[in-house]
């Protein structure tokens, strides 16, 4: 079970760090530190959602995370823009494909510019707004036992269905999310806690895994907003056999690796929900 000591650590330790990889980042916006500045704001929002809607609604909070999760919005684009980058740069060239990297390199620095300006106002905020926050234990423990539990449905519900139809993509893609999401919560529980250990490492591989999923996903929609061309359909036909061959270590992962399935993940995160 969550402690309000072990939560307020790394409440701060999540903002420092946010406060930290935002100064980062507005000084080189380069590839790590767009990782870098996500997952901080990920452990961020993770640490204010346990917090009761009261503490975490406070004007100044509330305004912070706003900007935070803008700034989350615009990176991600910026990544996914990257992502598609990477896979084109595997293929010959070709005029079609040129003018897709011309333009993707150009939208690109548009969101890049429009980040860093995001990325500014959020390091001219009061990021000591944490201070002070009265929240007991009692509340701390309560609001942690119920975000876990509604995140930990959702996973129940999605497990089965992605793992009978890979096509089904919305539940796929919230299915990683959710995993994510859980990931970072279990972070704020002690570092000694071995059982929470364990679960964030399974937990991040099948994140890691529908990850690489959700960037075929996105790499072929993208594709296939452009007019039928042979140039533009060979990177598709190769995106989605990569899918296929994800999909299926998806399924290896969930079903016999590591002596994983979603049973056992589910008891064990309700195990520790209710520890």
């Amino acid at each position: 079970m969550i402690t309000l000591l072990q939560y307020l650590i790394k409440l701060h330790e999540n903002s420092r760090r946010l406060n930290r990889k935002t100064d980062h980042y507005i000084n080189d916006p380069n590839e790590k530190n767009i990782h870098d500045i996500r997952t901080s704001i990920r452990r961020f929002n993770a640490a204010v959602s346990t917090l009761p809607r009261k503490y975490r609604e406070e004007p100044l909070l509330l305004e912070y995370s706003k900007i935070a999760n803008k700034l989350f919005k615009v990176n991600s684009e910026i990544r996914d823009s990257d992502i598609i980058l990477n896979k084109l740069e595997k293929f010959s060239p070709g005029p079609k494909k040129n003018m897709v990297i011309d333009t993707l390199k150009q939208t690109r620095q548009a969101k890049l510019e429009n980040a860093k300006t995001i990325a500014q106002t959020l390091k001219n905020l009061n990021s000591n707004m944490i201070n002070g926050i009265g929240v007991t234990e009692n509340e701390l423990q309560k609001r942690y036992s119920k975000i876990l539990s509604k995140l930990i449905s959702r996973i129940d519900d999605g497990f089965p269905i992605v793992l009978t139809n890979p096509l089904r993509l919305e539940e796929l893609h919230g299915l990683r999310k959710d995993c994510k999401k859980v990931r970072y919560l279990l972070e704020l529980l002690d570092k000694d806690n071995k059982n929470a250990a364990s679960l964030k490492r399974i937990l991040e591989k099948v994140q890691d895994i529908l990850g690489a999923i959700h960037d075929s996903d996105a790499t072929v929609m993208y594709f296939r907003s452009y007019a039928p061309n042979q140039e533009i359909q060979e990177v598709i036909n190769k995106e989605i056999k990569q899918r296929e061959s994800r999909y299926n270590e998806f399924l290896q992962y969930a079903k016999r690796g590591l002596h994983l399935s979603p049973n056992s993940l589910l008891m064990r995160l309700k195990n520790i929900n209710n520890s």
